[in-house]
């Protein structure tokens, strides 16, 4: 089994309780980040490719369904930075109360909702198309950042992932 070393940020060496991340994982997110708002803006003011679809739908029915996703993203997002960066613990250890009991990566859903929100606030194709890719970066950060934590954590956490969803709260978790 291939090891992998988790990375610890600037500022959280010195923390046992955390496991470590994907070194280039808070980059990848920036670039993303950057390259969906590029997309987004080039689709609405330039190229003009979802014009049809934004005509279809009126703004304030949009906002209806922007505003209660956003505010989701924002649930999971805060609460997960909270649990993990602001609250110490004596040791590394499973995690399973709060949004923690509902999914796995609570913080990275919280991403995903955003990039949704945003999606459905403008209807821009060109945004949908990047959203699929963060998704797929999002999932592969989980898998390692997984890995990291069954190495450090063992049966505890391969407990944890048969109860817990990865990203989607309420999907039936498989047995294996």
């Amino acid at each position: 089994m291939n090891k992998k070393q988790g990375y610890k940020r600037h500022g959280h060496e010195h923390r046992d309780d955390l496991a470590g991340e994907y070194r280039w994982g808070d980059l990848g997110q920036l670039l993303l980040f950057i390259i969906f708002i590029a997309g987004m803006i080039s689709d609405l003011f330039i190229f003009r490719i979802s014009n049809q679809w934004q005509n279809a739908f009126p703004w304030y029915f949009r906002l209806i369904i922007f505003i209660p996703i956003f505010l989701l993203s924002g649930f999971f997002g805060q609460n997960a930075h909270k649990k993990i960066f602001k609250e110490q613990r004596d040791r590394l250890e499973v995690i399973d109360t709060g949004v923690f009991g509902m999914v796995r990566h609570p913080l990275y859903l919280g991403s995903i909702l955003a990039y949704l929100s945003f999606v459905i606030l403008t209807l821009s194709v060109v945004a949908l198309s990047i959203l699929i890719v963060v998704i797929l970066f999002y999932y592969y950060l989980c898998r390692y950042e997984e890995d990291i934590l069954i190495q450090k954590l063992g049966n505890d956490y391969k407990k944890y992932m048969i109860k817990v969803p990865m990203l989607l709260p309420g999907l039936k978790v498989r047995k294996k």
